[in-house]
């Protein structure tokens, strides 16, 4: 196992090396495409648009609200992108070399996670920037962060090993990433439609992960611990369940692709 985990740090740097190889500005996108979204929403939406939540007192309330869940939900969505093709991506891969696939897709988890802990110091920076109050409270990021990943990279493992079998997949999960973004409260507050889609916050795994982030940027409080309790329930239960799909399907999946 220390030799898979090894070998997945090492693709995952491969990874993260190739990731913008050949354009100009190469390595330095992954602080500058952060940068953007949060300049993109602080300016548009806060000074622009004048929209300003009565939540925090500050000027940029709707931006330190917004910032963290964009980001994380951005990863959210690339990470269980990547995954759910991994197969077909790494089918060519397979047949050459004894490696198990599991290491590749978890160096797939390693380097968006690199990505989005690159994107959430910046946006602390960006608080900094505000004057935003910044307390140990934000350490809860990392745990919070470690579960997202962990979530996300069950779930994305769990739907490549049926996208081998069930070809309309690779289609179907951006679609339904999208319509989970638009009933997840990223861009809006979840008091918008608690009370009349109460379902929709209760049964949508993803609200509990953004909205602990939230709570941290914008209240800079530790999170509740009814949320904690709900993301690990979820996190280990669908790590569990790739597990178990994964050492079942394995050996099919790799006769057929």
């Amino acid at each position: 196992m220390k030799h898979n985990i090894l070998l997945a740090l090492s693709f995952a740097k491969k990874d993260f090396q190739e990731r913008y190889v050949g354009t100009g500005l190469g390595q330095f996108w992954f602080i500058l495409s952060p940068l953007i979204m949060i300049f993109i929403y602080t300016v548009v939406f806060s000074d622009f648009m004048k929209m300003k939540l009565d939540i925090v007192d500050s000027t940029y309330a709707y931006s330190i609200y917004l910032v963290p869940g964009i980001l994380a939900w951005t990863t959210f969505n690339i990470t269980i992108s990547r995954l759910s093709v991994s197969f077909f991506e790494k089918a060519n891969l397979l047949k050459k070399i004894a490696v198990p696939m599991f290491v590749f897709q978890l160096s797939i988890m390693i380097t968006e996670a690199f990505i989005l802990l690159i994107s959430f110091s910046l946006a602390l920076v960006f608080l900094l920037l505000i004057n935003h109050p910044i307390t140990f409270t934000f350490l809860w990021i990392l745990p919070v962060l470690f579960l997202q990943m962990l979530f996300a990279f069950s779930l994305g493992v769990i739907l490549s090993l049926f996208a081998p079998f069930i070809k309309d997949l690779k289609v179907a999960v951006p679609i339904v990433l999208q319509l989970c973004f638009w009933i997840t409260p990223i861009i809006y507050m979840k008091e918008m439609i608690a009370d009349k889609y109460p379902l929709i916050i209760l049964l949508n795994p993803f609200y509990y992960f953004i909205s602990l982030y939230q709570d941290i940027f914008l209240y800079a409080k530790a999170p509740q611990f009814d949320h904690i309790l709900v993301v690990l329930v979820i996190t280990f239960t669908t790590l569990f369940m790739a597990g178990y799909l994964y050492k079942k399907m394995i050996s099919t999946i790799k006769d057929i692709i």
